[in-house]
């Protein structure tokens, strides 16, 4: 089965959202999937993403730390850390949430550990890449990058490259975003999608309380009154907002080709 891959070359672009809403749609239709970090933990040993889903999430960190190499006389050290990461993608069935200071170590490991070539030659299940970018000029140069690494074969076998056009911090509007892309990467094949900005009443408590997408829309409106201390009202009509936004969303990555 697929690996989905969420990729953003800075923070605060949306990538763990995205990786929650490809959690939530395919783990309907298959509960094999694993959820999994390659992120910054902190002090409770979770990742932004492992907070939301405690105990769910195979935390692979940042990397081996500098004094790993240097105890183990080693300096290859570092790259045998992410061949985990290698062995989930020839497994599959993951999703995984890569965060932005770790894009740079992956793609020196895929480089030296020859990744592109050992995934083919081990028929390792195809990887969809979703980057995820702002509409702000430096994210979109950034995905661009980005697309023009992957497209070089200098990364892993994918069968798709999709850019997720967050909304949150306003529309792209006159920005264009394809022509960027296309100067880095003249020969990649892109699909574009949109995540429009979520105005859910509920989308801070959301985020505050580390309350997963797909838990929310198990709640009914009571229980979300109870849990976030809200007055019915706005518990109601934010949980009509919250599930109105999740089908558009999952209607056009559907439409996309994104799930099946």
């Amino acid at each position: 089965m697929k690996t989905y891959i969420c990729v953003a070359h800075a923070g605060g672009q949306g990538k763990t959202t995205v990786a929650q809403l490809l959690f939530r749609n395919i783990l309907r239709k298959n509960s094999k999937y694993n959820l999994v970090s390659a992120d910054f933990v902190d002090d409770t040993g979770r990742s932004k993403i492992g907070k939301f889903y405690p105990d769910q999430v195979d935390e692979l960190g940042t990397g081996a730390r500098l004094i790993a190499a240097k105890l183990e006389n080693d300096p290859n050290a570092a790259l045998r850390y992410w061949d985990k990461f290698g062995t989930i993608l020839m497994r599959g069935s993951a999703v995984i949430d890569v965060g932005a200071n770790v894009v740079s170590l992956l793609k020196q490991w895929a480089h030296h550990r020859s990744a592109f070539r050992v995934l083919q030659m081990s028929n390792a299940p195809p990887s969809e890449i979703l980057l995820v970018c702002k509409a702000e000029k430096h994210a979109i140069e950034d995905v661009a990058e980005l697309v023009s690494t992957i497209a070089d074969n200098k990364f892993i076998p994918y069968e798709h490259v999709t850019v997720v056009l967050n909304e949150v911090g306003g529309s792209f509007g006159r920005i264009d975003v394809r022509s960027v892309i296309k100067e880095a990467a003249p020969d990649a094949s892109v699909r574009f999608v949109s995540l429009p900005r979520c105005t859910s009443e509920l989308w801070t408590q959301l985020e505050q309380t580390n309350t997963p997408i797909d838990r929310a829309l198990e709640m009914s409106d009571r229980e979300i009154s109870e849990t976030f201390g809200t007055d019915i009202w706005s518990a109601t009509a934010g949980l009509a907002d919250l599930k109105s936004w999740v089908t558009s969303v999952d209607k056009e990555w559907k439409n996309a080709g994104i799930f099946k």
